[in-house]
């Protein structure tokens, strides 16, 4: 598995930031995530699925995912449970003396064996990790007006 991990400091409070991390308003600040639809009933717990569309290096790639763990304004874990690409992911917010801090873990496997690793090697790995850096910095302007 392939781990990208990042974090940032925003001046913004927990409570402020926990909606901006829910999968169905990453299509806000994150531009590979395209779309993120809820497909059950329960919304922001654990055994909640979404449907999620995505495009980033030339690969489009569609899925389903379930929150894991669910713990508000603190944590939230998720798991790709429909895709041939193996995804996921732990986001955690931790407040600071000035905001709060953001970490997300991602944790992905790219299919198709030898050829997926090479893809991933050659472009897919530093596409991701200048999205989510670009992302963070969309999410910090965002946060702190």
């Amino acid at each position: 598995m392939t781990r990208v991990e990042n974090s940032i400091e925003i001046n913004s409070s927990p409570e402020k930031i926990w909606p901006m991390i829910q999968w169905d308003r990453f299509p806000e600040w994150f531009e590979p995530t395209k779309k993120a639809e809820w497909t059950s009933k329960d919304k922001y717990k654990v055994g909640s699925t979404l449907h999620i569309t995505m495009s980033l290096a030339g690969i489009k790639g569609e899925w389903d995912a379930e929150y894991t763990e669910v713990i508000e304004n603190e944590k939230l874990a998720w798991r790709s449970i429909s895709s041939n690409l193996k995804m996921s992911g732990v986001r955690t917010l931790s407040p600071t003396k000035t905001g709060t801090k953001l970490t997300t873990v991602e944790e992905y496997e790219m299919p198709y064996s030898i050829l997926g690793k090479l893809i991933d090697k050659l472009r897919f790995h530093k596409a991701f990790e200048k999205s989510v850096d670009e992302g963070f910095k969309k999410l910090k302007d965002m946060m702190e007006k």
